[in-house]
């Protein structure tokens, strides 16, 4: 019995040294206390201020993860709808508008008319949080567009998308745009 009891305290401390020393190499402590958890206190049943911290920690995390998530969906949808416009395809691409078409002047220059497209690059700025919301329910998003078009110059577009997430499914929805053509320096 006895022996029992030595070895568990002995394996205790070894724990709680690995525990500093891990923590004294990592640089976030919150991170560190994320990884390897703490020594459970057997002699008291109330929670202790690290787990509630810990808790804490963990609940912010969770929140910073939906927020990044929301505005990694949003841009993926915005980049599938220029996707889908440059490949021609206008009712897979009218179908990222809200109530499934755009306005009649979506105020996309003549993106939504331009033929025989050689390619599409997109550059997308940081999505801006268009409410207060922890997990953004509208954005817009600054995007630059260089459009190759058989038989024509390079062309340049510069503006922004507003999307907002639909209530009915959680998808993201274009709401608004404007784009204009960015004249060449000569």
């Amino acid at each position: 019995m006895q022996g029992r009891l030595l070895w568990g305290l002995l394996a205790t401390v070894l724990l709680v040294f690995a525990i500093a020393g891990l923590r004294s190499c990592r640089q976030d402590p919150v991170i560190a206390a994320a990884v390897i958890p703490p020594v459970p206190d057997t002699t008291s049943t109330a929670p202790t201020p690290e787990a509630a911290s810990d808790v804490e920690a963990a609940k912010l995390r969770a929140r910073i993860r939906q927020h990044d998530d929301a505005l990694y969906a949003a841009v993926a949808a915005l980049q599938q709808y220029l996707a889908a416009l440059g490949g021609g395809d206008r009712a897979k691409a009218d179908a990222f508008w809200v109530d499934k078409r755009p306005p009649i002047d979506s105020h996309e220059a003549d993106l939504r008319e331009l033929k025989n497209l050689r390619g599409l690059r997109i550059e997308n700025g940081r999505p801006k949080p268009l409410d207060s919301d922890p997990v953004p329910t509208a954005l817009e998003i600054p995007v630059e567009l260089r459009v190759g078009v058989e038989g024509s110059p390079l062309r340049r577009y510069r503006g922004w998308y507003r999307l907002r997430r639909a209530v009915a499914d959680g998808r993201w929805e274009i709401s608004s745009a404007s784009i204009d053509a960015v004249k060449r320096a000569e």
